[in-house]
């Protein structure tokens, strides 16, 4: 039952794939570093020290949008700190809860030290056979799809849409 997913452990859906890079570097070094990686998220350091995340949403937002340059423009700049965490052992229910309260799509997975992330996406994407509505991506009258960010109306649609243009199972089907 879908249900029981939500009850897993958080670790059982992480991607221990982190890429990192420190504050004083270019939004253009972290987006090459990103490509480079293969990943859509990268941790931000100084001293040592993890000090938050930029993801490509953030360097769309706040440096393209903005018309900042980003061969000028530093992490330190547009890092989103503190890094919201949560324990490897959590269930993925609190861990969808917790990025719906703070609007964001990935936590930072914790075993005493950070050892991967979790996204929305990785979440999704492990749902294909089954049949539930995921209201955890619903912030206020609008259901976003965790794939490409697309509004719907509610979480039906975004379901369908899941189903469709990303597993590409075909639409669900309601008794």
């Amino acid at each position: 039952m879908a249900l029981e997913l939500l009850n897993e452990p958080v670790y059982k859906f992480t991607n221990p794939k982190m890429t990192t890079i420190e504050s004083n570097l270019t939004i253009q070094d972290a987006a090459q570093a990103m490509t480079e990686s293969k990943v859509d998220s990268i941790l931000v350091f100084e001293d040592s020290k993890i000090i938050g995340i930029v993801t490509e949403k953030d360097i769309l937002y706040d440096v393209v949008a903005k018309g900042l340059d980003p061969t000028r423009t530093t992490l330190k700049q547009i890092t989103k700190s503190p890094i919201i965490t949560i324990s490897k052992n959590a269930p993925v229910r609190e861990a969808l809860d917790l990025m719906k309260k703070n609007d964001i799509r990935r936590l930072v997975v914790m075993d005493k030290r950070p050892i991967g992330l979790i996204t929305q996406k990785m979440v999704c994407g492990n749902l294909e056979g089954h049949n539930l509505l995921l209201p955890e991506l619903e912030t206020g009258d609008k259901t976003f799809c965790p794939y490409c960010s697309m509004q719907f109306k509610d979480s039906k649609k975004v379901r369908d849409h899941i189903e469709t243009a990303h597993i590409k199972i075909g639409p669900v089907k309601d008794n």
